[in-house]
């Protein structure tokens, strides 16, 4: 749950003209008065976050979304795609691929995702493609907003992996829950998540 931190700052300017003015003119005095409100949302009560900033910041809704109480907004897209049409599906949709945070989001949305109409258009229906990717430096996995994996909260990889055993350099994770380097042009199903508070 957010909290909501607001604070009332009152800029005054207080300004005196007298300098070398007749005597039958007063002097000028001028307040200047500027209220300004800002607004700061924490999602832990440490942690205090300027507007627009971190994750789940902004509130939208869709209703070909399940929403999962504790964890966020996320879309199953059986319909298999690569890596990168899966993200820019995604961002469409006014969310991202999916960034998971927790071992207990990872079975969440992996359940969801096994739930989901059969996939198609894939030899792989076990799989589908997360927001991860190690384009920037090979083997170290980052997510599509530039976080560490263990920054953002899970990192548990399936035995072996990552391998890039075919220039594998996205992300994806099997439904129950572990994570994979996998080719970005091979076809997967994907799992969009909205930013929700």
């Amino acid at each position: 749950m957010a909290i909501i931190f607001v604070a009332l700052q009152i800029s005054l300017c207080f300004t005196l003209t007298m300098t070398q003015q007749p005597a039958s003119t007063n002097p000028v005095v001028a307040w200047l008065y500027q209220p300004t409100i800002t607004v700061y949302v924490s999602n832990s009560l440490n942690t205090l976050l300027p507007p627009h900033q971190g994750r789940n910041q902004s509130i939208t809704t869709r209703s070909d979304y399940t929403y999962v109480p504790g964890f966020g907004a996320y879309k199953v897209h059986p319909r298999a795609a690569s890596w990168n049409k899966g993200r820019k599906t995604c961002e469409t949709e006014g969310g991202h691929l999916v960034i998971l945070n927790s071992r207990a989001e990872a079975n969440k949305v992996g359940e969801l995702f096994k739930k989901a109409e059969q996939v198609t258009g894939t030899l792989h229906p076990q799989l589908f493609s997360v927001g991860i990717h190690d384009f920037y430096e090979e083997g170290h996995f980052v997510t599509i907003h530039d976080q560490t994996l263990e920054k953002a909260g899970f990192n548990e990889w399936a035995d072996g992996e990552p391998n890039n055993l075919s220039d594998e350099s996205c992300g994806a994770m099997y439904h129950d829950a572990r994570l994979l380097d996998v080719n970005c042009g091979i076809l997967y199903g994907f799992v969009c998540e909205l930013p929700i508070n």
